[in-house]
């Protein structure tokens, strides 16, 4: 009786471990499925639960398959032609060329050539670079040859592709080395990107950020729209969404800064399933932190730019002189995939963003086999603490706080915002100003800084060698700002964009819903140039200091105006301001800081709109195009000009800014910062 009762008692037990674990996966059903990547030390317990990693390799094809995705790789060019992820056998176009899923590209030319280049690397070679069952690495290669390609108009680059696949990861990586070799023609690459082109029928939901998340309109709901002032703007007629009827779409609404490109992507509904572009660091990218570029966008379509001349002009692209030896390792960029059985996309969007901050924190990675991408014990740290010595602000050197800085390639103070060809490591500074910057590939740099608030730049006095494991301890910077006196008055906050400016409301027929109530986006929407026109249709603004309100009173874009037979004219705008006294053998200094230009041609005088010769002046400038793709800032210029007291007068004085480069509605500028300083004071 003992024996069978045990029994009893075993099989209840048993029952009941049953249903718990039934109840378990149906409360577990709604979350997300998705399988943490690990480290190459892989678990046992990952091991044991996740398959091993299989590679197929035929005539035409490559595929790399962990159990988790499926990832078909054209053999031997590299391009993505396909991924089989949750059921879907291919969550890529498969109406496109095998070759137009999800490729590598460029944008090229070499000195005097007409035109540019778009070639989409595709490889001549393959090989496996790791194999086993918890890591696959796949190159695919394309070699120049001087003595075959040196007649041909070929791209003048070796490029190696690469493709990782992990154990029990959900998703794949991918990373490129460009190569050229010493005695090679001169050549200008303008851009180089990952383009990924999904499912249409599929994905209609795209996120960028917490609040830049929609469905989106389709190519087809595009082609049927109306145009607007250039290619990219269009105006949504007949969407297959009404609800999108009557708004502007344009892929540059929804670029960012290089600091804040870490994770986007779109969802698909059914099966309710994710891909996402996880970016976990942009040492690689050219421009520094703040340089913006795109992100998603309808088509739909994810892209990974690793440098583009997007709101900063030509001076962006990697230009190579004849003879001149360059190599530089772009990513691994991470392509993630992940779903759940409900409908919620926010929920796959905050998977997404705990994926990425893993990623982050893992970088630089363990994998990549390329003997050009150094791992994290092969690489050093530079650490310090910066103030801020302006005596007009305070007696006292101060912290910096929240200060951008960061090491790139040595050069003159500010030369990292034109840096292309090396690698720029930043962080911010805490609020005591201390900084510590980590992953530092070996190497010889220069260490740049700006602070929030402080005009100017700031540059380390001496190069910094980064060796292996080293950890260099540089104490206590001091930062001296561009300073001669006090300041007498400003417009606008040194914080190298006109965010805080006004920014008018958009026409109500050429509207994006997904801006309309938010305020710190509002910038985005579409033909805000051509308000002013609207808001100062015959007379240019007017600022009184003391008076007038640069949240209200300031336009965010001093561009031209339009006239009733739509030509676009010159503008000038007036500063009016008082002195109570003014010292005629004194100088005074005014500092105008440019946050983009694009054209921008800026005359300035004093009292006098009429006199022929302007006071002080910067020549034609810029070719950001911020103001027409939706920036707020691109390059930032500052620059300083010497007024002699006796120019001024004791009351009402009036500067005229007149920018007078015509013709075109997106010719002009943001301002960042305006100051009047007095003459230098005695301590």
């Amino acid at each position: 009786m003992n024996k069978m009762g045990w029994k009893r008692q075993w099989r209840l037990v048993s029952l009941f471990c049953a249903i718990v674990f039934q109840l378990f996966l149906l409360v577990c059903g709604s979350r997300t499925d998705h399988f943490r990547q690990t480290p190459l030390r892989i678990s046992q317990k990952l091991i044991s639960t996740t398959p091993p990693v299989k590679l197929h390799i035929s005539r035409n094809y490559v595929v790399m398959d962990n159990g988790i995705v499926q990832v078909t790789l054209t053999n031997p060019t590299g391009a993505i032609a396909g991924v089989r992820y949750n059921g879907i056998d291919n969550v890529l176009e498969h109406d496109f060329k095998d070759t137009n899923r999800g490729y590598w590209d460029t944008v090229w030319e070499r000195p005097g050539d007409k035109g540019h280049t778009f070639d989409m690397l595709l490889a001549t070679n393959f090989r496996v670079v790791a194999q086993n069952e918890n890591k696959l690495e796949v190159s695919f290669t394309k070699t120049w040859n001087a003595s075959i390609n040196s007649s041909a108009h070929d791209l003048p680059l070796n490029i190696d592709k690469r493709f990782v696949m992990l154990r029990g990861s959900s998703g794949f990586y991918s990373y490129g080395i460009f190569e050229h070799l010493k005695g090679w023609p001169s050549l200008i690459i303008e851009e180089a990107r990952i383009a990924i082109k999904l499912r249409r029928a599929l994905f209609h939901y795209m996120a960028i950020s917490d609040d830049m998340q929609r469905m989106m309109p389709t190519d087809e709901d595009r082609s049927a729209g109306q145009v607007l002032d250039y290619k990219e703007a269009v105006l949504l007629t007949h969407p297959s969404n009404p609800k999108l009827k009557g708004e502007v779409d344009d892929k540059y609404q929804y670029s960012f800064e290089n600091k804040d490109i870490k994770v986007h992507g779109w969802v698909c509904n059914t099966p309710h399933v994710g891909f996402w572009v996880i970016t976990p660091s942009n040492e690689y990218c050219n421009g520094g932190p703040m340089k913006q570029d795109l992100t998603s966008h309808a088509g739909p379509t994810s892209l990974a730019v690793f440098f583009s001349g997007h709101y900063a002009g030509p001076e962006l692209g990697v230009t190579l002189k004849e003879g001149e030896a360059w190599k530089k390792v772009f990513g691994p960029v991470f392509f993630y995939l992940n779903s759940d059985s409900g409908d919620n996309h926010r929920t796959l969007w905050e998977d997404a963003k705990r994926q990425m901050q893993e990623e982050t924190a893992k970088w630089p990675y363990d994998f990549p086999e390329s003997l050009d991408y150094p791992h994290a014990n092969e690489r050093g740290i530079v650490r310090g603490q910066l103030f801020v010595r302006d005596r007009y602000i305070n007696k006292d050197p101060i912290y910096a706080k929240s200060a951008y800085i960061g090491l790139a390639l040595p050069g003159d103070v500010g030369s990292w915002q034109y840096e292309t060809k090396g690698y720029q490591f930043w962080t911010q500074t805490d609020k005591t100003g201390q900084f510590k910057i980590t992953g530092v590939r070996p190497g010889t740099y220069s260490l740049y800084s700006w602070v929030p608030g402080i005009i100017g730049d700031y540059k380390y006095n001496y190069d910094i060698n980064v060796k292996q494991g080293s950890d260099i301890k540089l104490g206590n910077l001091v930062f001296d700002p561009p300073r001669n006196g006090p300041t007498l008055w400003e417009i606008g906050i040194p914080d190298r964009t006109a965010a805080e400016f006004f920014v008018p409301d958009p026409l109500p027929g050429l509207r994006n819903q997904l801006f309309n109530n938010n305020i710190t986006q509002k910038f985005r929407q579409y033909g805000l140039w051509d308000r002013y026109t609207d808001l100062y249709p015959n007379k240019d603004l007017v600022y009184k200091v003391g008076v007038s309100d640069y949240q209200k009173d300031w336009f965010f874009a001093h561009v031209t105006r339009r006239t009733r037979s739509k030509n676009y004219i010159p503008t000038t705008w007036q500063i009016l301001f008082g002195l109570p006294s003014v010292d005629p053998k004194g100088t005074y200094t005014l500092r105008v800081a440019l946050a983009s230009a694009t054209y921008s041609h800026l005359q300035g005088r004093i009292n006098d709109q009429s006199r022929p010769k302007p006071h002080f002046e910067i020549p034609a400038i810029g070719r950001s195009n911020a103001i027409a793709r939706h920036g707020i800032h691109g390059l930032y210029r500052l620059f300083s000009f010497q007024i002699q007291g006796y120019e001024l007068q004791k009351g009402e004085n009036t500067i005229y800014l007149k920018q007078i480069k015509s013709g075109n509605p997106f010719y002009g500028h943001h301002y960042d910062y305006i100051r009047l300083e007095g003459p230098p004071q005695k301590n």
